[in-house]
């Protein structure tokens, strides 16, 4: 098979040289090259030599005698380590394609066809110290090859030009940290190679069929995507004045401010209205109900059917409906009740304007909604109390007076699959008596370790440009143009749709996900108290060599605390920089709704760690096998 031809223009004097032998000697030795050179100190001169061996061959036995005669220096090479190391890398990433040309070599023998005796000659002889020849010429014998007689032809093997990535110094990147770099045996990984990054996008997959998810799903998903918005249930009244002239004067800044802050006024007011209206259908049904009970005792003769609808024309009388129109409205007011029923006065308030169509059609109406929903009714209560404490309040219009039952943080709640949601403190007093977790929106710097200086700041002023995307960046809303973790930086911040949730396989708590995290999406900032120094404690290390740092939250941070570990986990931290400080962001790999979130801590936390993996996955890396007994009695029959 003949040598494909390669454009060589514009090489450096040492990829030509390592290209020119790669087709002469009809061998792949870059992967030997590649770990040859890992082994010698950076910034020395190299010197690439070529000495042959003249040996016995035996074609019978296919082996050489141990008769070897005296080397034949061929001559020598000076290489450019810089890029010599260039030259590996891109081959290694596939920018450099290796020649064709093993398929020439007789896999048995050893034997080509290719002449190169004068080629390594010339380049031995003329070339001593600089390397700058034209691309060697090479002959092979096609008609030999093509052959249907041939033995070489018969028992050649095919082999391809992939080969196996060997990893050396040489390809490490700066920010890699080696286990004994990090200072800590509880380290968590930090760094992840660029092609495990969550991609925002999902590959292509028309044609493919996935399942759907069912109409309670959506309307589950639908009460906490309202529970964890900023929807505001504050009845708010049209009253206040504003000027009108301004609203419709024209399209200044002024003017479109003004209409802005009415569109505000007008939607809080209607999804207020909306929640009241639920609220009051969903209790009419219920004196609807008790009124039929009324007249049933009052005229006993009446049947059913007779009793209620005597109760529908009295409230005819007050509405001004038909019956028929009033029959239909109660169909679909049943529903609210149902909801409310099983569910609590919480996942009616929030469950949005997809309510009345899911009770108007009904579909999936039954003992699955109303177990489903009575076992969320705890949680619900939680982040709506925590969240949105005024919500209660507008009970009151029909006559209930309803308490906060879980004050204070959203994370100061741990909910249960059974149960009452209980206090976070009660869940590390075995261990901790004097327990006390403080919920931080940022992290906070030890003072004593670090004094004044940051040492996430990556520069001495702070960066406006984005290293990732290269957009802008501000807090100012209106200026930022970096989209990279919208639901942390440069935007309008909603609640983060997650609870911290007691696990039911011994691993104390865990956070739950409420909504969907698309893969890509941030589900939170690592957030602690920024120290260095701390051993034996489960920390986050980051940071370069000289500035290398902790982060500690032992008794403040936030919800990331929480995190467990899994040997197959849906996220991963990756590192951001935001106006020129570095920051640990917690990001999805595909997180659904009710799923656990889980992090692989990183082998280096379970080194030497006398501790047990709970994970539960087939893959589990860190299981404890227990011992089998050293002996065991077998029959067969």
């Amino acid at each position: 098979m003949p040598i494909m031809p390669r454009n060589e223009e514009h090489l450096s004097p040492t990829t030509e040289a390592i290209h020119q032998l790669l087709k002469i000697l009809c061998h792949d030795f870059t992967t030997d090259l590649s770990s040859s050179l890992a082994t010698l100190p950076a910034h020395s001169s190299l010197r690439f030599k070529i000495n042959a061996e003249i040996c016995i061959h035996s074609p019978d036995t296919q082996e050489t005698e141990g008769a070897h005669g005296p080397q034949i220096h061929l001559g020598s090479i000076d290489l450019c380590q810089s890029e010599l190391q260039q030259y590996l890398r891109d081959q290694s990433t596939g920018h450099v394609s290796t020649t064709a040309v093993s398929n020439c070599v007789d896999m048995e023998s050893g034997r080509t066809s290719i002449r190169c005796e004068d080629t390594v000659s010339s380049i031995a002889q003329n070339q001593p110290s600089n390397v700058g020849t034209s691309p060697a010429r090479t002959h092979v014998s096609e008609d030999h090859l093509h052959d249907s007689g041939s033995h070489l032809y018969k028992r050649r093997k095919t082999t391809g030009g992939l080969r196996v990535r060997q990893v050396s110094t040489v390809e490490r990147s700066d920010n890699y940290v080696t286990p004994a770099s990090t200072g800590s045996s509880t380290a968590r990984q930090l760094q992840t190679k660029s092609r495990e990054f969550p991609q925002r996008k999902k590959k292509n997959d028309e044609g493919v069929h996935h399942l759907q998810p069912s109409s309670i799903e959506k309307f589950v998903a639908g009460v906490w995507k309202q529970m964890f918005s900023s929807v505001e249930l504050t009845p708010v009244s049209l009253d206040n004045p504003y000027d009108a002239t301004i609203v419709g004067s024209g399209c200044n800044i002024e003017a479109f401010r003004a209409i802005n802050s009415l569109c505000l006024r007008v939607t809080r007011m209607s999804r207020c209205s909306r929640a009241l209206e639920t609220i009051i259908q969903a209790h009419w049904v219920d004196c609807f109900e008790a009124r039929v009970k009324a007249i049933g005792v009052e005229q006993p003769f009446l049947s059913n059917t007779e009793t209620k609808m005597a109760a529908l024309r009295e409230a005819c009388t007050v509405l001004q409906w038909s019956e028929k129109e009033l029959r239909n409205k109660l169909s679909i007011w049943r529903g609210y009740k149902e909801i409310k029923d099983a569910g609590g006065w919480a996942s009616l308030v929030f469950a949005g304007s997809g309510i009345y169509r899911f009770c108007k059609y009904r579909v999936g109406f039954g003992e699955n909604l109303a177990t489903r929903l009575e076992r969320l009714q705890p949680s619900l209560e939680v982040a709506a109390d925590t969240i949105h404490p005024e919500w209660r309040r507008l009970l009151s219009i029909i006559g209930q007076e309803s308490q906060i039952l879980y004050p204070g943080h959203p994370h100061d709640w741990v909910v249960c699959d059974v149960g009452k949601p209980i206090p976070l403190r009660s869940t590390y007093t075995q261990w901790f008596p004097d327990f006390q977790f403080t919920h931080l929106d940022d992290s906070v710097l030890d003072q004593v370790e670090w004094g004044t200086d940051d040492p996430r700041c990556m520069s001495s002023t702070r960066a406006t440009l984005c290293n990732t995307c290269g957009h802008f960046q501000s807090n100012n809303f209106s200026c930022n143009e970096c989209r990279c973790f919208p639901e942390l930086y440069g935007a309008c911040k909603t609640p983060i749709p997650i609870q911290v949730f007691r696990t039911p396989l011994g691993k104390n708590n865990g956070l739950i996900a409420r909504c969907e995290f698309p893969r890509g999406s941030a589900i939170g900032e690592f957030i602690g108290l920024i120290t260095k120094g701390m051993d034996g404690t489960d920390v986050m290390q980051s940071g370069d060599n000289e500035k290398r740092y902790q982060i500690y939250q032992g008794k403040l941070g936030n919800y990331t605390r929480f995190i467990n570990h899994s040997c197959a986990p849906n996220s991963q931290f990756q590192k951001f920089c935001w106006l020129g400080s570095e920051r640990i962001i917690l990001v999805s790999r595909g997180v659904e709704a009710g799923a656990e979130i889980t992090v692989d801590y990183s082998n280096e936390y379970w080194e030497g760690l006398d501790k047990e993996c709970l994970c539960g996955e087939s893959c589990c890396r860190y299981l404890k096998k227990k011992a089998q007994p050293t002996a065991v009695a077998i029959s067969f029959r």
